[in-house]
């Protein structure tokens, strides 16, 4: 049996009934829910199951989380921390090409996205808060990253932010087919597809990086 919430170790936080809350423990709930998302599906990981797979007690999940969407979809933003958040307002397109690069090398993030995507038909509702919570906010950003680089003079006059987002963001789909490209294979695409859309940077000069195109 799960040990009670007001267990040694515990933070400041605090529940709505006031007791601290662990952060060990909503840890390890996080982790159990990626894990039977990924294993079984957002409909087969129940809190139950990701209670049991936690070690505590369901009530415990459900005094940190209304519902089962709630908690996947924060649970996914666990998996991706660290990760590129949305980027900073002085963030360059150098800065944000390894950040992909080294969020796509991963393979739970991976096959986290081959989960979330596969969703779609059957769980929009998942889906769309993951898009409303987590997705448009890094687009958003990564927008913005896109526009600073055109207004810098990196792309050619007329180029259009959102479809460099775009570009940058359909990255996420190269990570997820076999065969699995090396960090350094993703950054070096990525490299090569911004320079076809015309970004000038020492960055993505020849030899700038060890990838190779698979």
């Amino acid at each position: 049996m799960a040990a009670a919430d007001s267990s040694p170790g515990m933070t400041a936080r605090a529940t709505g009934r006031g007791r601290p809350r662990s952060a060990a423990r909503d840890a390890a709930i996080l982790d159990a829910a990626i894990e039977l998302l990924i294993e079984l599906g957002p409909d087969a990981a129940s809190v139950e199951a990701i209670a049991r797979r936690a070690g505590v007690a369901k009530l415990t999940v459900y005094r940190r989380w209304k519902s089962k969407e709630e908690l996947l979809i924060t649970a996914i933003d666990h998996v991706r921390t660290p990760g590129p958040e949305p980027f900073p307002p002085d963030a360059t397109i150098d800065d944000v090409v390894p950040a992909i690069a080294g969020q796509l090398s991963q393979q739970r993030y991976r096959d986290l996205m081959a989960r979330v995507i596969g969703s779609t038909v059957d769980r929009p509702d998942l889906v769309q808060a993951y898009a409303d919570r987590h997705l448009q906010p890094r687009l958003d950003a990564l927008q913005g990253v896109a526009q600073r680089a055109i207004d810098a003079g990196d792309f050619p006059a007329g180029s259009d932010a959102a479809t460099i987002r775009d570009a940058l963001f359909g990255s996420v789909v190269l990570a997820l087919y076999p065969p699995v490209p090396t960090e350094d294979e993703i950054e070096h695409r990525l490299r090569l597809l911004l320079e076809q859309l015309g970004h000038r940077s020492a960055a993505s000069s020849p030899g700038a990086s060890s990838g190779t195109v698979a």
